[in-house]
């Protein structure tokens, strides 16, 4: 749920002016009128109108991302696809159950990696919202990624202890992207991604001054 305070010439345009720049359909809105507003005598104590607007964003972007994907599939041949939606915090997932799963996850999730990567451009985020939408393919993601942030952060343990850097197995950015969440909560150690191109591996370093071994050229937690 987002909130805003906007000021205009009188409730009724500001909420229209609001949604139409926004581009955010009426129901998804409610909205409390702070000042009505004056016109004043003349022109003088001429004050302008105020609205408090409260937009739930994540109930709006859960049925846009759905139709969003379920567009791309029907264009795509993938007929027999149904999407099931789980999450109603932060985090919205989208589950796709196929009879054709490898086609759609693909080689080292490759696959699943461009349809996230397209699902978020069409849905064309703000960057100040905190819902995130996160594409699936049969639970393969929820999986792979447990199994691969799990041995992250053992891992990253080890750095702690002996200081020395340690490479994970090459994988694509959506992988990277949950380690290097997992990891920067864990004190002492940090992640960078190594490598050309989607496939990449992620370095874990020892934050301590002098670890051993030579620590990759870094771009920090932002380079996936």
């Amino acid at each position: 749920m987002r909130y805003f305070e906007v000021e205009g010439d009188s409730p009724a345009i500001i909420l229209a002016q609001f949604l139409n720049q926004q581009d955010i359909p009426k129901e998804y809105v409610e909205y409390e009128v702070i000042d009505p507003g004056s016109r004043g005598l003349l022109g003088i104590g001429r004050r302008r109108a105020k609205l408090r607007i409260k937009y739930n964003d994540a109930e709006h972007i859960r049925r846009k991302a759905r139709m969003i994907l379920a567009d791309i599939l029907e264009k795509a041949g993938f007929d027999d696809a149904h999407i099931s939606m789980e999450g109603d915090g932060s985090d919205i997932v989208l589950n796709i159950d196929t009879g054709r799963p490898d086609i759609l996850i693909g080689k080292m999730a490759q696959t699943l990696d461009a349809l996230q990567y397209i699902t978020d451009k069409m849905l064309r985020l703000d960057e100040s919202s905190d819902v995130r939408v996160i594409v699936d393919v049969g639970g393969y993601r929820a999986r792979a990624v447990e199994q691969n942030v799990e041995k992250a952060l053992s891992l990253a343990e080890q750095v702690k202890r002996t200081g020395r850097t340690v490479k994970l197995a090459p994988m694509t950015t959506m992988m990277r992207k949950e380690i290097h969440i997992a990891l920067k909560s864990v004190p002492g150690v940090s992640t960078v991604s190594a490598g050309e191109g989607q496939i990449k591996q992620i370095c874990i370093v020892s934050d301590k001054k002098g670890g051993a071994g030579k620590k990759p050229r870094r771009g920090g937690n932002k380079q996936i």
